[in-house]
């Protein structure tokens, strides 16, 4: 599990930075001493071409013996320019770099440098070889010169190549040796740079009141943290909308319950005073229809505050055959209709017609319909349900013949708790704001018309034919 995002990048960046510095001083090593090689073999032909073009065929034994004097006196001249020098391996690399000699065709050595081995250095053919010389390795350029009847060769220890290639390698691990500590402090105030935004996110958050749930501001946020932080400004919003639902809940409750609370006490106070009879059994009967009208309007309301979710999206989606939920629903309300003896009749029931939605939503939109229709239509009244398919739209339509609503006031009934003056039967005004909220999730549209007949109420909630199914 990761704890902690600063140790890692900084462990393992630095990690990185050392395989990678090793690497490199590696290759750099390998690079080096190629180089080295290349470069130190273009000196020993360029010595040896110079010694060539220095000997001529006129040069007589004691001009020679004048120049191997002066060759002899070389070493005594290094260390007097190198006499600075405190690094004694530095004037040995200066005294022992290059050595030379001058064979004649007779095998007689003509010139050579002054530290040069005695031993022959010079191989049978042109060109270079690698030869051991006193148990050293040498490396060796030879120059047959025909015309003169002379060889001529330049060589180098290897030892000294080595010790360049080594001392240059050397350098670059002190190098890299001293500028660890340094990229560990850069990584680590880089990494803390690069953390501060984070750190400023978490700190907006953390200093929020409780019941503040704006979304946080995005312009400042990293792109790397852009997808987390929309992701929490979406739950900001679904908690705002919950937060808002239950105090729409609460205060509803308090707004619809406070005058039937207030008539089931006066009603119970009525029961416990009166000394007749008629009057307790009515005062009785009464708290009985306080406390169903105070459930009803619970259930109402909470069924209201399930149908609002966070993104007005549905859930549990399937395939309803409309015509069988609506027969369902009607059978259960069929006890209310016959207490008014009312006709309540489903046309087609037969009718296979599947749409896709959520069932039991679908269910509470037309129990809502049909009891608000039964409630609305007088005694000995009729209450029909038609379910129907054009070409566009699968229609569901409610009608009765009740007093039915103006046309000036049908705008109104989808309001919460809004119900038409004068209308003498019980309700809570939710069930068409239900019905509405029900309808906007299955991208329905609900309208209110009268009935052919002229007389009382039709409502239509028109699907979408994209809900629909074969």
């Amino acid at each position: 599990m990761l704890l902690s995002i600063r140790k890692f990048l900084l462990i393992n960046l630095f990690m990185a930075v050392i395989i990678i510095s090793s690497l490199t001083i590696v290759g750099s090593y390998y690079l080096a001493h190629k180089d080295i090689r290349r470069y130190m073999d273009s000196l020993l032909v360029q010595a040896t071409l110079i010694c060539q073009g220095l000997i001529n065929k006129d040069v007589s034994d004691e001009h020679l013996d004048e120049i191997q004097q002066q060759l002899d006196a070389i070493p005594a001249q290094i260390s007097h320019f190198t006499s600075q020098i405190a690094n004694n391996s530095l004037k040995s690399h200066y005294s022992n770099r290059f050595q030379f000699q001058v064979w004649d065709k007779n095998g007689k050595v003509l010139l050579h440098s002054a530290n040069a081995p005695k031993d022959k250095l010079y191989s049978p053919e042109d060109g270079f070889s690698n030869q051991f010389i006193d148990g050293e390795r040498w490396r060796v350029f030879t120059i047959h010169d025909n015309q003169l009847g002379i060889v001529i060769v330049a060589a180098e220890p290897f030892v000294i190549r080595d010790e360049l290639g080594n001392r240059i390698a050397r350098d670059d691990l002190y190098i890299m040796l001293l500028t660890y500590p340094i990229s560990g402090v850069l990584i680590w105030f880089i990494i803390g740079l690069g953390l501060r935004s984070i750190r400023r996110v978490a700190d907006e958050i953390a200093h929020r009141e409780s019941n503040y749930l704006e979304p946080v501001d995005l312009q400042s946020v990293p792109v790397e943290i852009k997808p987390l932080v929309n992701e929490l400004n979406k739950l900001f919003y679904r908690l705002n909308q919950a937060l808002e639902r239950e105090k729409r809940f609460a205060a509803d409750a308090a707004h619809e319950l406070k005058t039937p609370l207030a008539a089931l006490r006066t009603q119970t106070q009525v029961a416990l005073r009166t000394t007749h009879e008629q009057e307790r059994n009515t005062a009785l009967h009464n708290l009985i229809t306080g406390v169903d009208r105070c459930t009803h309007v619970v259930q109402q309301l909470l069924t209201l505050s399930r149908l609002l979710p966070e993104e007005n999206t549905l859930e549990d989606i399937k395939k309803v055959n409309l015509p069988a939920l609506a027969a369902e629903i009607i059978a259960q309300l069929v006890p209310a209709a016959l207490e008014k003896n009312i006709e309540v009749a489903l046309i087609n029931r037969k009718q296979v017609i599947i749409i896709e939605g959520n069932a039991i939503a679908l269910g509470i939109l037309i129990r809502n319909l049909v009891d608000n229709a039964i409630r609305y239509t007088p005694n000995n009244g009729k209450v029909k349900i038609y379910i129907t398919m054009t070409r566009n739209h699968v229609n569901l339509r409610v009608t009765d013949n009740g007093p039915g609503i103006p046309p000036e006031l049908r705008g109104r009934v989808f309001e919460r708790f809004y119900r038409v003056l004068g209308n003498q039967s019980t309700g809570s005004g939710l069930g068409m704001a239900i019905v509405q909220q029900i309808a906007l999730l299955h991208k329905a549209k609900v309208k209110l018309a009268t009935p052919k007949n002229g007389k009382g109420l039709e409502v239509k909630v028109m699907f979408p034919k994209s809900l629909s199914c074969k």
